[in-house]
């Protein structure tokens, strides 16, 4: 942080910039430096999930730390975590995509509010052209983890997609998971629902042929 520090104030850069170099000092994936070893340090790593933020760890390491191997788990059994999870019509982000995405590869679409599928297939684009995607373990679910003090690694179990568990360690651990339950979404209660005679769908588990053409939705 305070190498971060003083670079930026020598360099007299933007506050934005400023932030950024702090918050990646912090994390030790700099988007602008040339510390290498911030990484170099961790040894073999894993990371949980293949979305955005699997992604771009991976990228990060491959960049900073070409030496060291690393995984990413991902427990489903496609890459790009929330744009592969929600199918529903007209998903699209809510931020623009040159913020939302890749420094190292900028967004060139002519939309910057991109809808769901242009981002789902930027994310495979940069996992088959950067030598991801050969790093990730389909099917793998992670259900535990604990750490050893004494031997400075993390040992997680892992959840096959056949059922069976395994043991994998690592000396770091990067959580790249976002914050929805794939399993279980969050179903909200509200008076009257049960009373309601239509279908009620959650966007979450949405049908992949259902023919809403002619109806009231709401």
């Amino acid at each position: 942080v305070y190498m971060a520090t003083m670079r930026a104030s020598a360099a007299n850069v933007a506050p934005m910039v400023y932030i950024q170099l702090l918050v990646a000092a912090v994390i030790g994936m700099t988007f602008y430096g040339d510390w290498p070893d911030a990484i170099s340090l961790l040894g073999a790593a894993m990371i949980v999930g293949a979305g955005i933020s699997g992604i771009g760890a991976a990228w990060h390491l491959q960049k900073f730390s070409p030496d060291r191997s690393f995984a990413i788990l991902e427990g489903r059994g496609d890459i790009g975590g929330t744009w592969d999870l929600f199918k529903y019509p007209g998903i699209r982000s809510d931020s623009d995509m040159h913020t939302l995405g890749f420094v190292f590869e900028p967004w060139r679409e002519q939309k910057a509010i991109a809808d769901g599928p242009s981002i789902l297939a930027y994310l495979n684009r940069i996992a088959d052209e950067r030598g991801i995607r050969e790093h990730i373990r389909f099917d793998q679910k992670i259900t535990a983890a604990s750490w050893s003090s004494a031997d400075a690694r993390w040992t997680v179990t892992i959840e096959h997609g056949d059922g069976h568990t395994s043991p994998l360690t690592a000396n770091y651990v990067y959580m790249g998971s976002g914050y929805y339950d794939y399993d279980e979404a969050y179903d909200p209660a509200f008076p009257g629902r049960d009373d309601f005679k239509g279908q009620v769908i959650h966007p979450q588990f949405w049908p992949e042929n259902l023919d809403y053409a002619g109806k009231r939705v709401v």
